[in-house]
């Protein structure tokens, strides 16, 4: 009948209206699907921005800074240029970033080949001596996981900077815990074959420098929140007075950007 015609048509119309408004969800800016893949090839971008300007190898301090940087203005919300804004943090903490990178390198490659000459040369009776530098050589990279974060968003001294990395590592053992279980979970995946050390080598180069940082800038964020917090509680009347045309000599501002 027309009845049952004109109640089929608009059953049609009906679910058609309802599928182009799933639709229309599924790919709005604001969908979930959208901001992951948006994310995805965010990091894609950075992460080939930080493989190419850590090639020189001494330069690794100042992009690891400028990629910690970009990522905590990506997770506070703000719109950045990738490109831009890691290069101009890659320029306002070279200076810093690179007199600390370079002696804290050259005595991990030393720590850490004195441990490989113990263990591989001296007699197994002898190797109870690479204890004690392997201990050093723990600490010396446990104090200073959250360094290069601490650059990204404080303008401190270096020292200050250290000194802050080492009190925060013991305080929030659980969080710098799982920085080093992640590490040598990937470590164990890549040594199980060669295959595996393919898949790993080639998910680092695609996407994965830029994936553990933002990953773990997920719980770094939380350790500096409350910090502020503190800070702000401790100084109620206190105010912030740095603007963004404000800068020091080294471009950086003297606002955290968490």
């Amino acid at each position: 009948t027309n009845y049952d015609i004109l109640v089929l048509n608009l059953n049609s119309k009906t679910g058609l209206y309802q599928e182009l408004y799933i639709m229309k969800n599924i790919f709005s800016p604001d969908s979930f699907l959208i901001k992951g893949l948006t994310l995805f090839c965010d990091l894609m971008y950075l992460n080939a921005l930080f493989i190419i300007c850590s090639l020189p190898i001494f330069t690794i301090g100042a992009s690891t800074t400028a990629l910690y940087s970009v990522i905590f203005k990506r997770i506070r919300g703000e719109e950045v240029k990738i490109a831009k804004t890691y290069f101009h943090e890659f320029k306002a903490n070279f200076k810093q970033a690179t007199l600390f990178w370079i002696p804290y390198l050259l005595l991990v490659v030393f720590l850490g080949s004195d441990v490989y000459i113990t263990h591989s040369v001296l007699p197994e009776e002898y190797r109870f001596l690479q204890y004690p530098v392997s201990i050093a050589l723990f600490l010396l990279v446990y104090i200073t996981v959250l360094v290069f974060p601490q650059m990204a968003l404080f303008n401190s001294p270096t020292r200050q900077i250290i000194k802050n990395s080492a009190i925060l590592g013991l305080i929030n053992f659980p969080v710098i815990g799982m920085v080093f279980i992640v590490h040598i979970f990937i470590l164990l995946i890549a040594d199980l074959s060669p295959k595996c050390r393919v898949m790993v080598i080639s998910l680092l180069l695609f996407f994965g420098f830029a994936g553990l940082a933002y990953f773990f800038c997920l719980f770094y964020r939380k350790i500096f929140l409350k910090i502020l917090q503190k800070d702000e509680e401790d100084n109620p009347d206190a105010e912030n007075t740095a603007s963004s045309d404000e800068e020091n000599a080294d471009g950086k501002d003297n606002t955290p950007i968490i």
